[in-house]
């Protein structure tokens, strides 16, 4: 008799719908993959949607990020969308409901931006200074928690942003998103 499978959520935004696809392929046989529905957006949203999000998946291990939303800057402005204060302590309730789960946790870094790429198609900023930041915030949030991270930021600085992104500067191409799919299922069959 086989084993039942583990379910597995991700929480994320566009980058991890990208590879959501793929996790759920590489891990069909021992898992069942599912992510929010939708974009997860910023931290603000992630808050208000997660309770129903875990009611409609209720998972023993759970993959979250966010941040590229909550750093966003309007075009001639220089506060993000999300101030990383309110981010801080946005993320530390994120945690907080998820580990009343009692689900395994995995955070995942924010991915660079190449920011002359973006800002010229994108109607909004992005900088790299603030994923580095917001991702240092995080780090110190869930580690404090004793949360495992799986560093995709580091897998895209060492592959190359350059190599793996489509002309916005901060989306993927098709084989990045599987490269992308198969570090995040590593990461997740190491904590199953």
């Amino acid at each position: 008799m086989a084993a039942e499978k583990k379910k597995v959520l991700i929480i994320g935004d566009s980058i991890s719908i990208g590879y959501t696809p793929y996790v759920a392929e590489l891990l069909a046989s021992v898992a069942e993959v599912v992510h929010n529905p939708g974009n997860g957006g910023d931290t603000e949203n992630i808050r208000a949607c997660l309770d129903e999000w875990l009611a409609q998946a209720p998972a023993q291990l759970v993959h979250f990020n966010a941040g590229l939303h909550d750093i966003k800057v309007t075009r001639g402005g220089t506060a993000n969308q999300v101030p990383l204060e309110r981010y801080r302590r946005n993320l530390s309730w994120i945690v907080e409901r998820l580990q009343a789960t009692g689900a395994v946790l995995i955070w995942a870094s924010t991915t660079p931006v190449i920011e002359s790429w973006h800002q010229a198609r994108k109607e909004f900023d992005r900088y790299n200074r603030n994923v580095e930041a917001y991702n240092a915030a995080a780090e110190e949030i869930v580690s404090a928690a004793g949360i495992p991270i799986d560093d995709l930021h580091a897998a895209v600085a060492s592959a190359g942003p350059e190599k793996l992104m489509t002309p916005d500067g901060v989306h993927y191409t098709d084989p990045a998103y599987r490269m992308l799919g198969q570090v995040v299922a590593e990461c997740i069959a190491r904590h199953l």
